[in-house]
């Protein structure tokens, strides 16, 4: 190792510190030194190996993150995650940020020469969330005759109806539209009726008491 490299790797040690220890593997943290001091271009032969102490920080981001396969490549370095970065990676993607679904304003929900909506719910008496999705896509698509209706649509129906909201409503279209076929969402920002849905709106609420 020239003077210049050397100087460079001093500079650099810091950060690459700083990034070593976030893996509590003496494997994966070898891997990861090897990794970045290659991507600085520095031969490391002739030279006794660097040992990352328990003091030295973990690897960035680049390395966690990964593609598919869960490697990192960053230089001429690649790195393998190991079994507990696989681990944190997983529930890092399943930590998806909870969605904000506003209820669209300025719908008229009491249109001349049709029915308002809350005399429509009067009428159907919707009694699960399943259903109140169901009639209130059907509401803006067949009475209003939007041609587009999305979540915002149906939480400005729920907010209308006085209903309380579902904790997930989009999750809680889909699951109408997988359970009873109902919906189609395919399109979040364009959810329809399907035959099956229309069918029970018009022939089967409200639901008939035994």
């Amino acid at each position: 190792m020239g003077e210049r490299e050397f100087d460079k790797l001093l500079e650099s040690m810091p950060r690459i510190a700083e990034s070593i220890n976030a893996f509590t593997s003496k494997k994966v943290q070898r891997k990861a030194f090897d990794a970045l001091v290659g991507a600085l271009n520095i031969s490391m032969i002739g030279d006794a190996p660097v040992e990352p102490t328990d003091q030295s920080p973990a690897v960035p981001h680049e390395f966690a993150s990964g593609d598919a396969s869960l490697n990192a490549e960053w230089g001429t370095g690649t790195v393998a995650a190991s079994p507990e970065v696989i681990t944190q990676e997983k529930k890092r993607r399943k930590a998806k940020p909870k969605r904000d679904w506003t209820a669209v304003k300025d719908i008229g929900f009491r249109p001349e020469g049709k029915i308002p909506f809350k005399q429509f719910v009067d009428e159907k008496q919707p009694t699960t969330l399943d259903m109140k999705g169901l009639v209130a896509v059907y509401y803006f698509e067949q009475i209003l005759e939007l041609e587009e209706v999305g979540v915002g649509h149906v939480m400005a129906a729920y907010k209308e109806a006085v209903w309380r909201n579902p904790s997930n409503p989009e999750n809680s279209l889909q699951v109408t539209s997988s359970k009873h076929h109902w919906l189609d969402t395919s399109n979040m920002r364009a959810i329809k009726t399907t035959q099956r849905g229309r069918d029970w709106v018009e022939h089967d609420m409200p639901a008939k008491k035994a």
